[in-house]
């Protein structure tokens, strides 16, 4: 079954999925956007980091941005945000933004 991902907090806004990817496309620290819908009325978002200069090192970009995203996004959508960390896709969840190039 395909992730429902609805409108924002009022239900009258955009599309979950388009506000993530929009917040994504101006953050270029960020890779890949996975979102799945939690049933508290959460949404459980994963991101893929690019990684620090010229290694695949990422936990340093993570730990020094992860919480502003979270506020970021949470502050975006209208709705509580957990964030969290992939390298991975997971086919439970939907891939909502991939950064071209």
């Amino acid at each position: 079954m395909a992730p429902r991902l609805t409108s924002s907090s009022n239900g009258r806004g955009p599309a979950l999925s388009a506000l993530v990817a929009e917040w994504a496309g101006h953050n270029p620290k960020i890779r890949r956007v996975w979102v799945s819908e939690r049933g508290d009325d959460g949404v459980a978002v994963a991101l893929e980091v690019q990684p620090v200069a010229d290694s695949d090192e990422t936990l340093p970009v993570w730990i020094a941005n992860s919480e502003k995203w979270r506020l970021e996004l949470e502050a975006r959508i209208g709705r509580t945000v957990d964030l969290e960390q992939r390298h991975r896709t997971d086919e439970a969840d939907a891939l909502i933004y991939e950064r071209a190039g």
